[in-house]
């Protein structure tokens, strides 16, 4: 049991429980709230299941019954406050106060996947190598090819960072092909790193408005409003085109540009509290 594998400590004490109990056949959440000082041996489970959080109070002993030692008690408690915040500000704060305990190999995965949706053209690179033929002599062309236009060394860099997080190689004819490898690290880091990177592409979004025909690209808004029901009913059929597409692009051949979609769908007001029929007559 890694604690510096997770970022999100319910997680974290799910998995503990599981292995605990294929070692140790007697372990159970009785035993380990004995342990840890508390009475209530279903806190622990409710703890995983998100039902209730563990308090500042109860840290010491939870870290002292995990076994974990001084740092790995630091990384914990700061593991608790990265669970519970609630802002990306928040979470990126304790998230630099966490990569400084990694041990250097963790660390080292989570920078590069920092730094891979740090910049927008890090990912278009990748993309682009599906369409070009690009080697270590003529990476000015894929510097070009990019819309907007990057800078040949920030191509260059593109290209170095993608080598060392294993995502292209070269081929037998020595040009750069993309590898197709998962970009993630858990539910939990991945969105922090991930809500960046759209951002850019959002504002990329918002030039293409101005530089392509309407034959090149798609843009429509529609505002309207909805139930709670009607508001799940649209996201399911929203996941359900983002897969279509993926079918689509799967069975693609002979690329000859790079695209961005992005798809939006998000509140503009709070959610009215409708009373059951029976409260708002007994008010009326």
């Amino acid at each position: 049991m890694n604690v510096y594998a997770y970022y999100n400590y319910r997680k974290y004490l799910q998995d503990y429980y599981e292995y605990r109990k294929s070692v140790q056949r007697y372990f159970s959440y009785r035993s380990f709230a004995k342990k840890a000082g508390y009475s209530s041996s279903g806190f622990y489970l409710d703890l995983i299941r998100g039902r209730k959080s563990l308090t500042p109070q109860m840290l010491p002993k939870f870290i002292a019954a995990l076994g974990l030692n001084e740092r790995e008690g630091r990384y914990f408690t700061l593991m608790v406050d990265f669970t519970h915040a609630t802002t990306a500000a928040s979470k990126q704060q304790i998230f630099d106060q966490m990569s400084a305990l990694l041990p250097r190999t963790i660390k080292s995965i989570t920078k590069n996947q920092q730094e891979y949706y740090s910049k927008w053209y890090y990912v278009v690179v990748r993309e682009a190598l599906a369409v070009l033929n690009i080697n270590e002599k003529n990476i000015q062309e894929l510097a070009l090819f990019l819309n907007p236009k990057i800078t040949l060394p920030q191509a260059k860099q593109s290209i170095q960072l993608l080598l060392n997080m294993g995502l292209i190689e070269e081929d037998e004819n020595g040009y750069y092909r993309s590898v197709n490898k998962a970009i993630t690290n858990g539910n939990e880091i991945a969105p922090l790193f991930v809500h960046q990177f759209q951002k850019q592409m959002i504002d990329l979004g918002k030039n293409a408005l101005d530089h392509y025909s309407t034959e090149r690209r798609n843009v429509s808004c529609m505002t309207m409003s909805v139930s709670a029901q009607g508001l799940e009913r649209i996201i399911s059929k929203i996941d359900l085109f983002r897969k279509e597409v993926v079918d689509i692009i799967r069975s693609d051949e002979g690329e000859s540009m790079v695209c961005e979609m992005n798809i939006q769908f998000f509140p503009l007001s709070k959610e009215k509290t409708i009373l059951p029929p029976e409260t708002e007559k007994e008010e009326d």
